[in-house]
């Protein structure tokens, strides 16, 4: 989902399949060698974004997405949500799969090839007919989520498109964005991955992006065993996720001479600075009693929201067997 930590994410799985494949990474910090020191060194000039992944070893399909978009297989039952195909998202890019890019040339990163076509409509399928298939959404806190959209649109976000009814988007104040625009769009992509772990049991799993960011290795291990990916030992977990710190990507991008994710932004903080009119406002009780009120008017669980940020959220096949 846009403003989770994708690039972790991305880090995390390139270095589990490089290592499964024989390979090793060096840490540019430390000096450590993880993995298998007589094996190919990890190429970091494969790596520039995908969304797709080469996992040749770990999945049956050799290719692992990772990046924004609504949840394969939604489309058979989105219907059931009146408010769902009226309502737009608040940028450009939220979902990939869905959106009309060239699914003819997919770009695949770590692979002997550089491209590779994707049939949406198969994949869309599989989520139904293919018990194989999993999905993983991570999701942020839903007003630190409309913070980024709003600092976003003021920033890059205008033109025709960008307009609540007459209104330029950029000119809104920070509460009406929210509730009328950012909101609307938060939901429109959790609700996805809520109904369709409802409706296929198993299939999704969704992860709080504080619990990620408070127990990174825990979860990343949650996250594997959910993909039926749990052959890995407890320190392998802890070296991928050490490798794909902050740091230790800062100093191979030193070493590079570039940036290796180009838009990469901090953990905690959006690209552009925050007035702090508009940080006052997002942290006002009132507007996130607000939130959690229209959110749950369009469907969304918003106990997902309630869970202390050292605690994975609740599993979506959970909270359906609560509500059954």
């Amino acid at each position: 989902m846009p403003g989770t930590d994708v690039w972790f994410l991305r880090f995390t799985f390139a270095f589990l399949s490089h290592l499964q494949q024989g390979g090793h990474v060096v840490d540019r910090l430390s000096g450590r060698c993880i993995g298998n020191s007589a094996g190919p060194a990890f190429n970091f000039d494969h790596m520039s974004g995908g969304p797709l992944l080469w996992v040749p070893d770990l999945l049956p399909s050799r290719h692992l997405f990772i990046g924004h978009t609504v949840c394969p297989g939604f489309d058979r039952i989105s219907s059931t949500f009146d408010w769902w195909a009226s309502t737009p998202f608040c940028a450009p890019g939220y979902d990939y799969l869905h959106d009309g890019t060239n699914h003819g040339h997919v770009p695949v990163d770590l692979a002997p090839h550089a491209f590779v076509p994707v049939s949406v409509g198969d994949v869309d399928a599989a989520a139904w007919t293919h018990g194989g298939q999993r999905m993983v959404l991570v999701y942020g806190d839903p007003i630190e989520h409309a913070l980024g959209c709003f600092q976003y649109t003021r920033n890059e976000g205008r033109g025709p498109r960008n307009r609540l009814g007459r209104r330029p988007l950029p000119e809104l104040p920070f509460q009406e964005f929210a509730l009328q625009r950012a909101l609307p769009s938060y939901a429109r992509m959790f609700i996805s991955y809520q109904a369709m772990a409802q409706a296929v049991p198993g299939a999704v799993h969704l992860v709080a992006e504080d619990s990620l960011r408070a127990e990174p290795a825990r979860i990343l291990s949650a996250i594997l065993s959910h993909l039926k990916l749990d052959r890995w030992q407890p320190t392998m977990i802890d070296a991928v996720v050490d490798l794909a710190r902050p740091k230790h990507i800062g100093a191979v991008e030193r070493e590079l001479g570039r940036s290796l994710t180009a838009s990469r932004a901090s953990r905690r903080t959006p690209v552009w600075p925050v007035a702090e009119s508009v940080t006052e406002a997002a942290m006002d009780p009132a507007l996130r009693r607000e939130a959690l009120t229209l959110l749950a008017s369009l469907g969304v669980d918003t106990r997902y929201f309630e869970a202390p940020p050292v605690t994975a959220a609740p599993r979506a096949d959970a909270v359906a067997a609560g509500r059954a």
